[in-house]
C-alpha cells in the first residue's frame, strides 16, 4: 500500500466455517525478523504503521457460515521516512459470550502482514552467489539488501541429468504439466524455491537440499526459473 498525504484505506473478509459462532478482536503490532530470519514482534512507536492504523471494528462475532468485514485506514501521525513500513494484524479467536461449550474448544490466531510504502522507493538488491553442490545436492544462495524496501527470491528448481538437461524453456514446461509416475527422459527431481523476504538493509544465506539419487556418479544441471527483487531470473547451475 502507498502512503501520502491523504488517509489510505483497505479491508479483509472473514469467513466462518464452523458450526458456532466465532467471536474475534483485533490486535496490531509493528514487526521484523531476528539474526534467525524469523518472526518477531517490536515495540511500537509513533514512526510505526501499527501506530497509524484505525481498524473498526476491533471486537466482532460471526455467526456459522456467516462474514464479517474489517476495515482499516492508515493516517501517519507523522511524515513518514521513504521506504517500507510493516505491520502485523492479528485476528484472535476467543470464547463467545453465551455460547454452549461442547468438547474441548479450538481457538485460531492468525496475522495479516501489512506494508506500506513511502516515496521513494528504492529497490537495490544484490545476488551475491546462487550455486549447486554437486556432492550434496545442495543450491545456496546469498541475497544482500541494500534497498529500502525487503525483497526475495522465489520461484521453482528443476534438477536434469548433464547430458538430457532440455533447455530453460523446455523446463518451464516441464514444471507446468508435470505429473507423477510421467517424467521426461533425464529429469531428476524438482522443487519451489520460498520466497522468504529479505528485509531492507539485511542479508540471507539461503541453503536448499534437493534430492537426488543414492549413490549416483552422474553430474547434474539445475535449472533456476523465479524471479529476484521482482525481475524475473533464470539460471543454469552445473
Amino acid at each position: 500500500m502507498e502512503i501520502g498525504n491523504a488517509p489510505v484505506n483497505d479491508s479483509v473478509t472473514i469467513t466462518n466455517y464452523k458450526k458456532r459462532p466465532a467471536t474475534f478482536r483485533i490486535e496490531l503490532y509493528a514487526w521484523t525478523l531476528n539474526e534467525h530470519h524469523e518472526f518477531k514482534i517490536i515495540p511500537s512507536s509513533p514512526a510505526s504503521l501499527d501506530q497509524w492504523m484505525v481498524v473498526n471494528p476491533l471486537r466482532f462475532t460471526i455467526p456459522p457460515g456467516g462474514q464479517q468485514t474489517v476495515r482499516f485506514s492508515i493516517r501517519p501521525r507523522l511524515k513518514p521516512a521513504p521506504g517500507e513500513h510493516r505491520a502485523i494484524m492479528f485476528l484472535v479467536e476467543e470464547p463467545t459470550p453465551g455460547a454452549p461449550a461442547t468438547g474441548t474448544p479450538v481457538f485460531m490466531k492468525f496475522g495479516i502482514s501489512i506494508y506500506g510504502y513511502v516515496k521513494p522507493v528504492i529497490h537495490s538488491a544484490c545476488l551475491q552467489e546462487l550455486s549447486f553442490n554437486q556432492s550434496t545436492g545442495v543450491i545456496s544462495a546469498h541475497v544482500i539488501n541494500s534497498g529500502n524496501v525487503h525483497t526475495r527470491l522465489r520461484g521453482k528448481y528443476a534438477v536434469w541429468k548433464k547430458g538430457q538437461f532440455p533447455g530453460l524453456e523446455a523446463t518451464k514446461q516441464v514444471l507446468e504439466t508435470l505429473k507423477p509416475g510421467k517424467e521426461p527422459a533425464g529429469y531428476v527431481t524438482s522443487g519451489i524455491i520460498p520466497g522468504n523476504p529479505v528485509l531492507a538493509g539485511g542479508e540471507r544465506h539461503y541453503s536448499l537440499k534437493t534430492s537426488l539419487p543414492k549413490q549416483s556418479r552422474d553430474p547434474y544441471v539445475v535449472a533456476i526459473i523465479g524471479e529476484f527483487d521482482g525481475k524475473p531470473l533464470e539460471k543454469v547451475l552445473e
